[in-house]
């Protein structure tokens, strides 16, 4: 039982890192004028509705946030499973709607952590489903209550599930860094 307690222990920190990275750069200089702008990549959704899609996405955010953050820390397990299941449902959402723009073509810049020139691509999609990946792995692991880990355990969790999470929210330069990297030619 004390595995799966580490597992959405380290699970939530993953994501809550992600997504208060996600919501803090939307924020000051301009950040959520360009955060809005970049919603209107997808085509679908109306100039005068992108400010309400928008503070919708943050609130959703930071909801999830607030609830990974109340289940891991407060043990309060009712409330891990929806904060997954949230963050899997948002995370969803943000994959459709890059391949609802890589399908039109469009390659504008992504703004999921804040303003940046990456283009939206195969690499934002990759990071996604990984992340996927964790909300689900974390909601099958809060589904059984569990006792208290040992604090060791939960550090080792907890810095794990953060080095994984810092992995996701710079995922892009990752990739950028491996991209200008030449083939070896085997002699």
């Amino acid at each position: 039982m004390g595995e799966r307690m580490y597992l959405s222990t380290a699970c939530a920190a993953a994501l809550t890192l992600v997504f208060v990275v996600s919501v803090t750069g939307k924020f000051g200089g301009g950040r959520f004028r360009s955060f809005v702008a970049s919603t209107g990549v997808l085509g679908v959704i109306s100039r005068a509705r992108r400010v309400i899609v928008a503070r919708m996405v943050v609130a959703a955010e930071f909801v999830i946030v607030a609830a990974l953050i109340a289940g891991a820390v407060g043990r309060w397990w009712s409330v891990l499973f929806p904060a997954f299941a949230g963050a899997a449902s948002l995370l969803v959402a943000f994959t459709a709607a890059i391949l609802l723009s890589l399908s039109r073509g469009e390659r504008a810049p992504c703004h999921c952590f804040g303003p940046s020139a990456s283009p939206l691509g195969v690499a934002q999609v990759v990071r996604n489903i990984l992340l996927l990946g964790i909300a689900l792995s974390g909601s099958v692991a809060s589904l059984v209550e569990s006792p208290h880990g040992h604090l060791p355990g939960t550090a080792v969790a907890l810095c794990a599930g953060l080095a994984v999470g810092l992995v996701a929210v710079r995922f892009d330069d990752i990739v950028e860094l491996f991209r200008d990297v030449p083939e070896l030619v085997k002699e």
